[in-house]
């Protein structure tokens, strides 16, 4: 068994908190971009349809703005980011609390050194594998999708 050092809990944590912060922005920004894009493109794609003269701006335009809508709309829904960026964030927060608690030897970390290192990464550890099994219902997998189209078309199609 090859015998390395252990690694440096505080630098361990901090490395796993800048990993959530990260992700959390990048979700962040991906969800507002898409969320602006559904408001921008469902508030103008009318104004084209009625003020716009000819085929590009009185309808190929407002076919493409509602297009994008429209994607954006189901890309925000199927890959939830504004929900990842809460997961992230929280994540980002629980360690960032820990590590204040370890730095200054708070609640449970009001310990020796030597005592209070497993007890930060035990804690990035449990944050690190909560996220994980949180993460694990959000991916959209291939049966999930299926079964909505299905449903989807069979309401429409329905002879109700």
């Amino acid at each position: 068994m090859n015998s390395f050092p252990p690694p440096d809990a505080y630098k361990l944590a901090l490395d796993t908190c800048t990993g959530f912060k990260r992700k959390a922005d990048h979700n962040k920004n991906e969800s507002l971009l898409c969320f602006a894009i559904v408001v921008l493109c469902s508030l103008t794609s009318p104004l084209f349809v009625t003020l716009g003269d000819g085929l590009w701006i009185g309808k190929v335009l407002p076919s493409v703005l509602s297009l994008s809508a429209a994607a954006s709309t189901a890309w925000l829904q199927l890959r939830k980011p504004q929900t990842l960026w809460s997961l992230y964030r929280d994540c980002q927060r629980r360690i960032e609390d820990h590590l204040y608690q370890y730095q200054y030897g708070l609640l449970d970390y009001a310990l020796p050194e030597n005592e209070r290192v497993p007890l930060l990464v035990n804690a990035i550890r449990t944050i690190a594998w909560d996220a994980h099994q949180r993460w694990l219902p959000l991916v959209p997998t291939p049966e999930a999708i299926d079964t909505k189209t299905i449903t989807s078309k069979n309401e429409h199609n329905s002879p109700n």
